[in-house]
């Protein structure tokens, strides 16, 4: 398999509003405003509204020098160094510690008045079925602004739709109710997966739903998670027909396969699915499954030695920064 992407470097897209980095730096915002305006810390983006917009790593150049600032370095000593060691070749803000397990680092704790990821979710889906959709943007944009999007992608949008399903299935939600939470969430996560440039090189990864399968946010999450870790992704959404899956695998060579299915209906095609790429000549790709139909039913993993499993994004990224450096 080809190189997998540095799993630890921040990356250069402009998506965070000023709120957000101030949460996430604890710099107030006229120091923040004073430091771009003195010494040309950042060249922030700008939204269609004209507000700034940062990276995360516009974020982590920040800590970088807010902690020098606080060993008494003083701020115009701090961004010369920071110069100096650029123009050497090195980037110490992107220096973040893996975490035990070797994946990347835990996102720093929020703010310790700000709500918690639960309360978000308890929200958000009370907005979702009920329809109130501006409600709903407004506790997207409260999650976005509070957390990283890792974490809002585990921990608010993956909880909710498992929620809906749920009620969904026990008849305590209408099938009204199901699509549209569901197509909520999916254009905002679309939105968000096109936000991010393809990557020109690396490894390419193919995902999608099994053939037959019509839920496609959990997968979406997938993608998105490894196209914010340098990935080259194709995308491919619902219901992926295992013919021509097959024979695009054999022509793009991808290094990656990743497939979702809810229902027991996905095992068969995806059987098959196995089976074809077992005749392709080596290197045949790596397969990634998952989905709520193996959440539910570990014992159905049996079916399909040799692939990855992963019951989150973020925990799919960890699982493959692992396998890359042991």
């Amino acid at each position: 398999m080809a190189d997998s992407p540095r799993l630890g470097n921040y990356d250069d897209t402009p998506i965070y509003t000023i709120k957000t980095v101030v949460q996430q730096t604890g710099i107030a915002p006229a120091t923040l405003r004073a430091w771009e305006r003195r010494y040309g810390v950042l060249s922030p983006g700008r939204s269609d509204g004209g507000y700034r917009l940062y990276a995360e790593r516009d974020i982590a150049t920040l800590r970088w020098l807010k902690s020098q600032v606080e060993a008494g370095v003083a701020i115009s000593s701090a961004v010369a160094l920071l110069d100096l060691r650029h123009q050497a070749g090195e980037t110490p803000e992107l220096i973040v510690p893996p975490t035990a397990a070797g994946g990347p680092a835990e996102p720093p704790a929020p703010a310790p008045n700000a709500r918690s990821t639960a309360e978000i979710v308890a929200d958000l889906l009370a907005a979702l079925l009920a329809f109130r959709e501006t409600e709903g943007e407004q506790l997207l944009a409260e999650a976005f602004a509070l957390y990283p999007i890792e974490v809002v992608a585990e921990k608010v949008i993956a909880p909710v739709l498992i929620e809906v399903g749920e009620r969904w299935h026990a008849g305590q939600a209408t099938v009204v109710q199901e699509h549209f939470a569901t197509a909520f969430l999916r254009r905002r996560l679309t939105a968000l997966f096109h936000t991010y440039d393809q990557p020109a090189t690396g490894p390419l990864a193919i995902a999608g739903s099994a053939p037959g399968e019509w839920h496609d946010v959990g997968i979406l999450l997938v993608a998105l998670a490894l196209r914010r870790h340098g990935w080259r992704v194709i995308f491919l959404g619902q219901n992926v027909p295992m013919d021509h899956l097959v024979e695009e695998i054999a022509r793009l060579r991808p290094a990656l396969v990743c497939l979702s299915a809810t229902t027991i209906l996905a095992i068969p095609p995806l059987q098959e699915i196995i089976g074809a790429l077992e005749r392709l000549p080596e290197p045949r790709p790596r397969l990634v499954l998952g989905g709520r139909v193996f959440n539910q039913n570990a014992e159905l993993r049996e079916r399909f030695p040799g692939a990855v499993w992963a019951t989150t994004a973020r925990e799919l990224v960890a699982t493959l920064a692992r396998s890359q450096h042991p």
